[in-house]
């Protein structure tokens, strides 16, 4: 990532977009530049003008070293979705913290942007704390066994390896499962650290980049959550399934929760397919 950009419009949620921005850009050492979408051109020079108002207000000088452009487009998730496809690019934005409908929970232009990007999206929710995770010291990617889990792997290293981080695997696992796996004379000890411990030596092989691991028991999400609640510097990264319709939970049932309840930022990707 050479440019991180941060989604902003003229609302207090995207105030937190850009205090994961700033701290990304920093550890980089890479310009920050804020995006904004509007559908009339007549209205970009008052958006403009509304957002260099606000940055000055909260940044004061620093804001002067921040472009802000205006882009017109029918549609901002369709817009913001290219520019997070962009390999140069790290895109972050603030997720709300509105319920109950899940698409409000993250807002519905965050979700649609997750939902046509082929890239991870740098979310952070309304629990986001960027005094305690003001740098990238460990990238957490998250993993369950399947296919669409594993997806994230290649941009977790790839986000590792861009900040010198510390790579871990995440695997949660249900006690039922356990239950089954010794019920059946299987090993819970080979079991836990069986799956895991084989993606590590892969991504060794694959990617020359060594990974350590976790495996945590219970609800997936609360779990995670639990997890994370001492942390300091983290970037969570993880799939979901990304399901359109308001009856669906769009962040997926996992993903949706812990970037709700996380105080780390939260990478996420929804896998085409």
């Amino acid at each position: 990532m050479q440019t991180f950009y941060v989604a902003m419009d003229e609302t207090d949620d995207s105030l937190r977009g850009l205090a994961l921005g700033r701290r990304l850009a920093a550890q980089r050492g890479t310009p920050l530049e804020i995006v904004s979408v509007v559908a009339d051109g007549a209205q970009a020079d008052r958006r403009r003008e509304a957002l260099t108002s606000r940055l000055g207000r909260e940044l004061g000088a620093e804001a002067d070293n921040i472009a802000i452009g205006v882009v017109v487009d029918d549609s901002a998730k369709d817009a913001l979705a290219r520019l997070a496809d962009r390999e140069e690019v790290g895109l972050c934005m603030g997720a709300h913290g509105r319920r109950p409908v899940p698409e409000m929970l993250i807002g519905s232009v965050t979700a649609g942007v997750v939902r046509r990007a082929s890239r991870p999206v740098l979310l952070c929710g309304p629990r986001y704390a960027p005094e305690r995770h003001a740098r990238v010291e460990v990238v957490m990617a998250c993993v369950d066994g399947s296919a669409l889990s594993e997806a994230i792997l290649p941009h977790a290293v790839a986000l590792a390896e861009g900040f010198g981080a510390r790579l871990q695997l995440l695997q949660v696992i249900d006690a039922s499962a356990m239950a089954a796996a010794a019920g059946e004379g299987g090993s819970g000890d080979v079991m836990e650290s069986g799956y895991v411990h084989g993606l590590a030596r892969r991504l060794e092989r694959e990617h020359h980049i060594e990974a350590d691991w976790e495996v945590l028991h219970g609800d997936p999400a609360d779990a995670i959550v639990s997890y994370l609640a001492d942390s300091r510097d983290v970037l969570l990264a993880m799939t979901t399934h990304g399901r359109s319709g308001l009856s669906q939970v769009v962040a997926g049932s996992v993903s949706h929760e812990v970037l709700h309840e996380a105080c780390c930022p939260v990478a996420v990707l929804r896998p085409k397919g």
